[in-house]
C-alpha cells in the first residue's frame, strides 16, 4: 500500500493512500486531545468538549451544519479515545473540500454554547447512569479503579466520572478547547478516490490558517505495576449474568515488543477460534457465553484485558481455567499449529482491513499516530509471521503473569465466593 504524506506550516500532518477504482473516501482527522492529555482529575472534559463541539458553530446551528453535511451524503463522528480525538467521516471523492471545510468550521468555530453544554451534561449523566445497571460497562469501571491510580488517564472510561460531568462548566469546554484542539501534533489521513496533490490543496484551505492560541496539557503519568493478585466483586441488582475482567496494564503501542504482544494475544485468548483460552472456556467446557481478550493501542500502559460473560455458577471455574491456560503459554506449551493459526488469523485480519477506504484510513492513522515508520505495512505483515514462540512465551511472562493479576466480577452474588 501506497502512503503519501505532506505537512502544512502549521504542524498539521496529511497522509494519502490512494485506492484506484473507488468513487469514495475515508477521513480521519485526529487530535492529541484524549484520555492521555485530558487534566488530571478532570476525567471526561476531552469527551464532553467533543460531544458540545458537535452542537453547533458561530456559524450555523447543529441542525444546519448537520443539513450541509447530508446534502453531501456524507456521515460523520467524533470520538474520544485512549490517545485521540478523532474526527472521522465518509464522502464521495468529489466532496472532500467540502467536507473538510465542514470539519474545519466546527473544530475550529464551535459555538459551545450554555445551553449545548448544559444539553451534552444531561446526555452524559443519563448515559453513566444507564451503565451503572450494565454489568459489562461496570466491570470495566471498576477493574480501571482496582488497577489505575486516581491520577492516571486510564483510571476512569472515556465517558469520564459523574463529579467531572456534574461539575464542568462553559467556561472549562472553552478554556480546554482553546489548549487541546490544534493543528499541531494533528494528523489528517484521507485513503480512496484521493490525490496527494488534491487532498494537501483542500487541506490548505480548510486548515491552512489554523493556528494554536493555548497551552498543550502536560502531566505526569505515573507507571503502573501489580504487585499481588487483586480480585473484586460488584453487584448489579436484577441481573441473571455475571461479566468478568482478568487484566493487567498493558505496553504503549511504540514498544518493540508489541508486535509480538499481538501474536500472544492471539495465541491465549482473542478469538475463540484462534485461540486458546476461548476454545476450552466456550467450545470445549460451556462455561462461558462468550471470551475474548484485547489490547489497547495508546501511549501508555492500556488495559490489557480478557473479558467474559458467564453463568454465576461457573465464575470461579472460568477464572480457573483461563488462568490455567495462560500459564500454559507461559511454560512454553504452545504447538506450531498453535502459533501457526494464531498468525494467519492477524494477517487476515489485516488484509480484510485493507479492502475498504475506512479500514485502510485506520491502519494508516495507527501508523502515522505512533511513527511506525514509513515502510510499516510492508513490515507488518513479516513481523508478525516472524515471531517467535519464545518470544510469545517471553511476552506472556513479562506483561501476563498469572500469578500477579486483577480479576473484576460484575453481575449478580456468587454462589461460591470469588477466591484470591
Amino acid at each position: 500500500m501506497r502512503v503519501e504524506r505532506r505537512q502544512l506550516d502549521n504542524g498539521l500532518r496529511i497522509a494519502v493512500a490512494p485506492i484506484a477504482d473507488l468513487r469514495s473516501t475515508a477521513v480521519v482527522l485526529a487530535i492529541e486531545a484524549g484520555q492521555w492529555y485530558e487534566p488530571a482529575d478532570r476525567a471526561g472534559i476531552a469527551r464532553m468538549c467533543a460531544q458540545t463541539v458537535l452542537r453547533g458553530t458561530t456559524k450555523r446551528d447543529a441542525a444546519k451544519w448537520a443539513e450541509a453535511l447530508d446534502s453531501l451524503g456524507a456521515v460523520a463522528r467524533l470520538d474520544v479515545g485512549s490517545t485521540a480525538a478523532a474526527f472521522s467521516a465518509q464522502c464521495l471523492g468529489d466532496d472532500l473540500p467540502a467536507l473538510l471545510g465542514l470539519m474545519s468550521e466546527a473544530l475550529r468555530t464551535p459555538a459551545l454554547k450554555e445551553d449545548d453544554v448544559e444539553f451534552v451534561r444531561g446526555q452524559t449523566l443519563a448515559h453513566i447512569e444507564r451503565d451503572e445497571r450494565d454489568t459489562r460497562a461496570v466491570v470495566d469501571r471498576v477493574w480501571r479503579e482496582l488497577v489505575y491510580p486516581k491520577q492516571h488517564p486510564f483510571h476512569a472510561p472515556p465517558i469520564g466520572e459523574a463529579g467531572v460531568v456534574r461539575t464542568a462548566t462553559a467556561d472549562e469546554i472553552r478554556e480546554y478547547h482553546i489548549d487541546a484542539i490544534r493543528p499541531s501534533g494533528a494528523i489528517l489521513v484521507v485513503a480512496g478516490n484521493a490525490t496527494t496533490d488534491r487532498v494537501a490543496e483542500a487541506a490548505s484551505r480548510a486548515f491552512g490558517d489554523w493556528r494554536s492560541s493555548g497551552n498543550p496539557p502536560l502531566r505526569e503519568i505515573p507507571e503502573v505495576a501489580l504487585p499481588a493478585t487483586i480480585r473484586r466483586t460488584e453487584i448489579v441488582p436484577d441481573k441473571t449474568q455475571s461479566d468478568v475482567i482478568i487484566g493487567w496494564p498493558g505496553m504503549p503501542r511504540t514498544d518493540p515488543r508489541f508486535v509480538a504482544a499481538r501474536v500472544t494475544n492471539m495465541v491465549y485468548a482473542a478469538d475463540t477460534f484462534a485461540s486458546r483460552a476461548g476454545n476450552v472456556i466456550r467450545d470445549q467446557l460451556g462455561l462461558a457465553y462468550y471470551v475474548f481478550s484485547g489490547m489497547g493501542s495508546s501511549r501508555g500502559q492500556s488495559p490489557w484485558i480478557v473479558r467474559m460473560g458467564v453463568n454465576p455458577e461457573n465464575v470461579q471455574r472460568a477464572i480457573e481455567v483461563a488462568l490455567d491456560e495462560l500459564r500454559k503459554v507461559t511454560e512454553g506449551q504452545i504447538t506450531d499449529d498453535d502459533l501457526s493459526l494464531a498468525k494467519d488469523k492477524l494477517v487476515g485480519e489485516l488484509d480484510v482491513a485493507l479492502e475498504s477506504p475506512g479500514g485502510v484510513a485506520n491502519m494508516v492513522m495507527e501508523a502515522e499516530l505512533f511513527d511506525l515508520g514509513e515502510d510499516h505495512f510492508e513490515r507488518y505483515p513479516q513481523e508478525l509471521r516472524a515471531v517467535t514462540k519464545e518470544q510469545v512465551v517471553q511476552t506472556a511472562r513479562t506483561f501476563l503473569p498469572p500469578e500477579r493479576h486483577a480479576a473484576v466480577v460484575a453481575g449478580p452474588p456468587l454462589p461460591v465466593e470469588l477466591a484470591a
